[in-house]
């Protein structure tokens, strides 16, 4: 089956902070992007939108998606705790 995804089966997660500014550079590198919750959100809220997010994370690996940090920022560490729980190893720091 041929895909004409131009994602090419790559995600990066994205710190809110930084998602403008690195949204050219990776979609031109061919990859999906997923957002970190905004620095300044409610810890209970965050901490609902990071398992959502390593839900979604854990998912693609395990259809054979690569899937990296894109760079550090808020609520990088919660994601690690939560894909740790879920028996995932943490998200590689993508290199340039």
């Amino acid at each position: 089956m041929m895909t004409t995804d131009p994602r090419s089966e790559k995600v990066a997660i994205v710190p809110e902070a930084r998602f403008v500014e690195l949204l050219p550079e990776l979609r031109a590198a061919g990859y999906g992007l997923m957002q970190l919750p905004p620095a300044d959100l409610a810890p209970s809220t965050a901490a609902e939108a990071v398992g959502q997010l390593a839900e979604q994370v854990a998912e693609y690996r395990r259809n054979g998606y690569e899937v990296v940090l894109a760079d550090t920022g808020a609520w990088c560490a919660e994601l690690d705790a939560v894909l740790a729980r879920l028996g995932l190893e943490p998200l590689a720091l993508r290199s340039a």
